[in-house]
């Protein structure tokens, strides 16, 4: 029980780690209005597009 406990704990920093990283990624509003207006996405899927793409406009689309 307490492997599975650690385990579970383990993958939640991980996922906080991930969410800081994205957290710090620079990016354009210009570039998330693009993104959500042309693939018709909500602007928050859009901004979170292009963090996971560190900010590339031409790689989130």
């Amino acid at each position: 029980m307490a492997l599975i406990a650690a385990s579970s704990e383990a993958d939640w920093n991980v996922m906080k780690m991930r969410e800081k990283e994205l957290a710090a990624v620079k990016i354009k509003a210009a570039d998330v209005d693009i993104i959500a207006n042309e693939l018709e996405l909500d602007p928050k899927m859009a901004e979170r597009t292009l963090r996971e793409h560190k900010g590339d406009a031409i790689a989130a689309i």
